[in-house]
């Protein structure tokens, strides 16, 4: 799989973020991956990172990601995107811009997921 179809892939389950997906991650991170984002760290871990996602779908009413732009360079690609999100017991919608810094293996898997 090239990098323009493994970021489809990966924008795909971020549009798409609901407990069907989490089902499947090791269908878009390799083993072995590297997860960090601004309050966990996970390493390989499918079911560590599964129970992180699923923590916060619960939390949630509303989520949803708008991939803004992305770009591929020496050391990776990067998705700019914004998060929208709503908690179960507040009603104020949060906006949060973000970066995410990837890299893929052979098969288009994400070996490297670094959250900025």
């Amino acid at each position: 799989m090239d990098v323009p179809q493994a970021l489809d892939r990966f924008r795909q389950f971020y549009d798409e973020f609901s407990p069907a997906w989490i089902a499947r991650l090791e269908e878009l991170y390799a083993p072995g991956f590297a997860f960090r984002d601004p309050f966990h760290e996970v390493h390989g871990d499918f079911a560590t990172l599964r129970k992180y996602f699923q923590r916060v779908l619960d939390s949630l009413a509303v989520t949803r990601f708008h991939v803004e732009d992305v770009a591929t360079g020496s050391d990776g690609s990067y998705v700019r995107w914004r998060w929208e999100w709503t908690r179960k017991d507040k009603d104020d919608l949060h906006l949060v811009p973000g970066v995410t810094h990837l890299r893929f293996d052979r098969a288009g898997k994400i070996t490297h997921h670094h959250d900025l």
